[in-house]
């Protein structure tokens, strides 16, 4: 059985033609269409939910501004998407499709239409933004705002479309060639050396060679979509900036899943901290918002605590980490952000097995 995400990159390449010949702008609303479509032929579930809540936002928000109610429907709303992500990340056995991504663009725009940010968007809008076909399966969390000056901006450039088709034939070489092939065969060689090792450090040793896999299949993924996107005449947020490249655990994440990242920033850290008066109150709500948002599990609560404690290490640390030179701090940066990284797992593990 063809996977799920490689029928979605081939619906959203099929669909690169009608974004063009569709007359009177309407192509990128064609291609939404054409996301429920494919998103009703492979989970009937997620376009049911994600066609109904797109299309009932639209009509709440105007109602709630006759009503003078935009914080109280702004609240419940939310509150609505949360349970339903929830109910979706729980039900055993059925397949939710882009339920993540949707509920992270659904509370944005309620999010800037409450704070005076963004008027109320139409049906039409609403619809081309959270059912655009590239970023439907991996993303970016892109923002209504952009995508709807690029919509409206967009012009048939020849070498914007190569650029793009360029770059998803880039981000399929990452995912599929190195990520789930190269990768997946050296991490089965580097099982098949570290038998005898002690099981945590073996298991350190693979997570970490998880953390490189996942880059490459991730960013290539992203690739693909950006690039589909560009070849629709749409420039959506990237999602990476050479994470590896990070000085320490803070700058990683602001490298890693940007869109993610400057989401969670923007509608969790500064609210929290904002309601607190503590950055660290921020930011453990906002590695909590980013464990969760990848599975609603005690794993995952741990996972953000670690991560969490990682950041605070390295702000306590930093004073003694400038008395190294650059170089050498620069060259084993990454070596240090990828071993706590990798770390959480067989920790969290052995702390899981401890509880009753």
């Amino acid at each position: 059985m063809i996977a799920l995400s490689t029928l979605v990159i081939l619906a959203a390449l099929a669909a690169v033609p009608l974004a063009w010949l569709v007359p009177n702008g309407r192509g990128i609303d064609a291609v939404a269409l054409l996301g429920l479509a494919v998103l009703g032929a492979i989970s009937p579930q997620s376009a049911a939910w994600m066609g109904a809540a797109t299309l009932l936002v639209p009509l709440g928000m105007r109602l709630a501004e006759r009503a003078g109610r935009k914080g109280m429907f702004a609240a419940l709303w939310t509150l609505a998407l949360l349970v339903a992500f929830t109910a979706a990340q729980l039900t055993p056995g059925v397949v939710w499709i882009g339920a993540a991504f949707f509920t992270l663009r659904q509370i944005h725009v309620l999010g800037d239409w409450w704070m005076g940010r963004l008027p109320a968007p139409g049906v039409a809008a609403m619809l081309r933004y959270q059912l655009f076909l590239p970023a439907l399966f991996v993303g970016p969390v892109h923002r209504i705002q952009n995508f709807e000056r690029q919509c409206t901006r967009r012009r048939w450039e020849p070498a914007q479309v190569l650029a793009g088709a360029e770059r998803v034939l880039l981000g399929a070489f990452c995912a599929e060639v190195i990520g789930n092939a190269l990768l997946v065969q050296c991490r089965a060689g580097l099982r098949d050396l570290l038998k005898t090792v002690d099981p945590f450090l073996q298991d350190w040793a693979l997570s970490a060679c998880d953390w490189i896999a996942l880059f490459f299949t991730f960013a290539g993924m992203t690739a693909i979509a950006l690039g589909l996107a560009a070849m629709m005449g749409i420039t959506l947020e990237e999602n990476f900036n050479r994470p590896w490249r990070a000085r320490n655990l803070l700058d990683f994440w602001q490298r890693w899943h940007i869109s993610l990242t400057s989401w969670v920033q923007d509608y969790v850290y500064r609210p929290v901290m904002a309601l607190t008066r503590s950055a660290l109150a921020g930011l453990a709500a906002a590695m909590l918002a980013i464990g969760l948002w990848h599975e609603i599990s005690f794993y995952y609560v741990l996972w953000s605590i670690w991560q969490s404690l990682g950041i605070v290490l390295n702000r306590l640390a930093a004073p003694a980490l400038a008395l190294i030179p650059e170089t050498p701090r620069r060259a084993l940066a990454p070596l240090a952000i990828l071993g706590w990284l990798s770390l959480a797992r067989p920790v969290i593990a052995r702390l899981l097995e401890l509880l009753p």
